[in-house]
């Protein structure tokens, strides 16, 4: 009795290790706060009283081709969504990237679009799935 307790304790740990090297050699940590946004840890406590200039360059907006659009416009030109690899979500709101209706997997999927839309919308407009 007190062997299998011992070998399945063994094979716990070493299956809890295992799935803990797996994720770690996965993980994609979300970027980093600018250094001067309001609670970063090295921020000076009088900066909530002087604006600072901000270190990290904003993309201009006439290059931004997209726009968040209601749930019920077009049927999109994709059928899978390009960052997570679902099927398009009829219920989640579309976007429009030049000129053309696309469409998510799920509710994560939109930010990430928006925050570099000319990186991933040719895969949406190609209906290709992302290789991570």
């Amino acid at each position: 009795m007190i062997r299998h307790t011992f070998i399945f304790l063994g094979t716990f740990v070493l299956g809890a290790v295992i799935a803990l090297a797996a994720r770690t050699a996965t993980h994609r940590p979300h970027a980093a706060a600018p250094a001067n946004a309001p609670g970063a840890p090295d921020a000076p406590s009088h900066a909530a009283h002087a604006p600072a200039a901000s270190t990290v360059p904003t993309p201009p907006t006439a290059n931004l081709k997209s726009e968040i659009s209601d749930p019920k416009s077009p049927t999109p030109v994709n059928t899978h969504c390009a960052l997570c690899g679902m099927e398009v979500d009829p219920k989640l709101p579309t976007l429009t990237y030049q000129g053309k209706t696309i469409g998510f997997g799920c509710k994560i999927c939109p930010p990430k679009f928006l925050a570099d839309p000319d990186r991933y919308g040719p895969y949406f407009l190609r209906n290709e799935i992302i290789k991570h």
